[in-house]
């Protein structure tokens, strides 16, 4: 087995969504735990192997089904010949019985992901690589900001209150105080009413909802998107974790820079979309911004090599 290097800085929280995720966020623990040149492969060839490093190996399932011996053979099967590298599985499901003796005879790490990112270690072989120790899993304490730990009325109110505006209109028909003539002159107001209240109501629905709604008008912009940790939640799994949102996201390190730079780059290189290269970067937490530098500085570096 090789010798497991010193760890770099723990991972923060990443919202798992996909099987690219799963990946990218399986090549960042391993860059935690000191490989440090490992590299996730999402959406080209691996032969059996999606995070490839100096020392180590890696695969990635993102499956509901229990892992069993088959996938941990085919994995074995997939390393280079005369390779003494570590082999490490990740998976967000669990292990058959089965799969962790095959894994226990050929000293293979299993891992579960969490779907914030946070790695548990299920053998040895994945304890020794991972020095248990509470303080650097991420994420594991409650969070009081997720839908959990809030009342009906903080995830909801605004659910509530945009109902509540977009029939406010309806209440006003008949309100000899509002619409005091001529007839002309109350059908504005009340178009004007209707307007105002619907717009309201539909920014805050959509809010609530996580749905990003632009408006520009020159010179004004208004946009309204959901806050962190309030949208609805989705369950994966039997776990219910919130919903990531796409909300302005703090900018990036620039060790982060350049990581994400460098995984765009081959990302382009594999022949991924850029749109599907801009949704991963949006559910890792990328601001807008910050997306469109990278992408430009990817195609830069692409062209350089």
């Amino acid at each position: 087995m090789a010798e497991t290097p010193p760890r770099a800085v723990t991972p923060q929280p990443m919202q798992i969504s996909s099987w690219q995720q799963a990946e990218l966020n399986a090549a960042r623990w391993m860059r935690h735990w000191g490989y440090a040149d490992a590299t996730s492969r999402p959406g080209g060839p691996d032969s059996g192997i999606d995070v490839r490093a100096t020392g180590a190996l890696g695969q990635v399932k993102y499956q509901a089904a229990l892992v069993g011996r088959p996938e941990l053979q085919r994995f074995v099967g997939a390393r280079p010949y005369g390779s003494n590298a570590q082999l490490i599985f990740f998976t967000g499901s669990d292990y058959a019985s089965t799969a962790a003796a095959y894994a226990q005879e050929w000293n293979i790490a299993l891992f579960r992901y969490h779907l914030d990112g946070a790695m548990t270690p299920v053998n040895d072989a994945a304890r020794r690589i991972h020095r248990l120790s509470a303080a650097t899993v991420p994420a594991t304490a409650p969070n009081p900001r997720t839908p959990e730990a809030q009342t009906f009325w903080q995830r909801n109110w605004r659910v509530v209150a945009g109902v509540g505006l977009l029939m406010a209109p309806l209440g006003s028909i008949g309100d000899e105080t509002t619409y005091t003539g001529p007839l002309a002159l109350d059908i504005l107001k009340f178009i004007g009413v209707l307007v105002v209240c619907w717009s309201s109501g539909t920014f805050l629905i959509a809010a609530r909802l996580g749905i990003r709604i632009s408006l520009r008008i020159w010179p004004f912009r208004i946009a309204v998107a959901s806050r962190p940790g309030l949208g609805p939640a989705a369950t994966v799994g039997g776990t219910r974790a919130p919903r990531p949102t796409h909300d302005r996201a703090p900018a990036a390190s620039a060790d982060q820079q350049d990581d994400l730079v460098a995984e765009t780059a081959h990302l382009l290189r594999t022949g991924s979309k850029q749109h599907d290269i801009d949704k991963i970067l949006r559910d890792r937490g990328v601001g807008f911004m910050d997306r469109g530098r990278i992408l430009t500085e990817a195609r830069k570096l692409n062209k350089r090599s």
